[in-house]
């Protein structure tokens, strides 16, 4: 009697997975082409990233935690709560090619950001290479911030409208390189600051 039973279950398994994989192997677009991006908190695109990724995305309320060199830095939900409150979820902010952070050295104070661009996959966005990948940012670094996912981004604003970023050089005028310093998971509040090379 229990023969048949299993003989039947593994029909049934083999049936419904032959028919599930049947589905053609082409990206699935969900949005648009020129539609609005999604707004999200940076800890929700860290837990969806695979639902959204390769979308338009506006990211609201976002802290800046770490600005790794100009053209990347580590955002997470801007938050009242102490970090051992927040969620971790954090994510990596990487410019397009034509843009660089304008953001003054040292800030006078830490506000809420709100990012505009694609959202990509942490593997997603090191594989294009769109971009080059920070090599500050080690694999490291990536687990102990939390880092869950990215952003492809063309904007960063400040609340009141204020953009963040500027036109980049061309590549064979590009600023030196610097050397930073990745915050401490163990503060009760981030550092944003950068160490001088």
């Amino acid at each position: 009697m229990r023969r048949p039973l299993h003989a039947f279950i593994a029909a049934l398994t083999v049936c419904l997975t032959v028919a599930g994989g049947a589905s053609p192997q082409a990206p699935e677009h969900r949005f648009a082409p020129g539609s609005p991006p999604i707004a999200v908190r940076p800890s929700a695109l860290a837990q969806i990233v695979s639902e959204l990724a390769g979308s338009p995305v506006n990211v609201q309320r976002a802290r800046i935690l770490w600005v790794i060199d100009p053209h990347a830095m580590v955002i997470e939900s801007d938050s009242a709560f102490d970090p051992t409150w927040r969620d971790r979820g954090r994510v990596l902010v990487v410019l397009e090619r034509s843009r660089s952070l304008a953001i003054p050295r040292p800030p006078v104070s830490i506000a809420p950001v709100n990012i505009v661009g694609i959202a990509r996959t942490l593997l997603g966005i090191q594989a294009a290479q769109d971009v080059p990948w920070p090599q500050a940012l080690t694999r490291r670094e990536i687990e102990r911030l939390g880092i869950r996912a990215a952003i492809l981004a063309s904007s960063v604003r400040t609340s009141d409208g204020v953009e963040l970023t500027s036109s980049a050089a061309t590549p064979s005028t590009a600023a030196p390189s610097t050397t930073t310093t990745a915050p401490s998971t163990t503060t009760t509040s981030p550092s944003t600051t950068t160490t001088p090379p």
